[in-house]
């Protein structure tokens, strides 16, 4: 049996990634503790979700791009068959079309994000996407449907609905 042909993403690809991903977090996570500061961070108003969203984003951030060092020093420097910057732009452009889906679209959140969580894990995998989908479809929709009862419901943030009867 031959194996299937699949194009190994470079290690250096996914160092840019973590990278990106480290700095966008902390120039967020900053920008929220500038805006807490101004307008005075209580617990449970309306400064703090984003401070503790972003907050984990750079802790998950800085987990992912250590995995992604320990990753490319077990692996050294193989051969590079995909560009070191084609993940960290494409999720970049996927980023950008999330937020111009959920401003000036009615999908709204729970879908788009489900949308883009489905993207970001695509393009962050080194397996197929027929492999994958169902499992990615589904961990998207909880975390999206979660994280929109979550901040609609129990903190009073709104985020758009869209053309879902939430």
């Amino acid at each position: 049996m031959t194996e299937p042909d699949r194009t190994e993403a470079s290690p250096l690809a996914g160092l840019a990634a973590g990278v990106v991903l480290v700095v966008a977090g902390v120039a967020l996570f900053t920008r929220a503790l500038v805006a807490g500061a101004e307008n005075g961070i209580t617990l449970g108003g309306p400064t703090t979700a984003p401070i503790v969203v972003t907050g984990l984003w750079v802790v998950v951030a800085v987990a992912y791009l250590g995995t992604q060092v320990a990753a490319w020093r077990r692996r050294g420097q193989g051969p590079i068959d995909r560009p070191a910057w084609r993940a960290p732009l494409l999720l970049l452009a996927l980023l950008v079309a999330y937020a111009v889906v959920l401003k000036y679209t009615a999908v709204g959140y729970v879908l788009a994000t489900l949308a883009f969580y489905v993207g970001a894990a695509q393009l962050l995998s080194t397996r197929p996407l027929r492999e994958v989908i169902v499992r990615d479809a589904i961990v998207g929709a909880v975390l999206a449907l979660g994280i929109y009862l979550a901040f609609t419901k129990l903190l009073g943030i709104v985020l758009p609905a869209g053309v879902l009867p939430l």
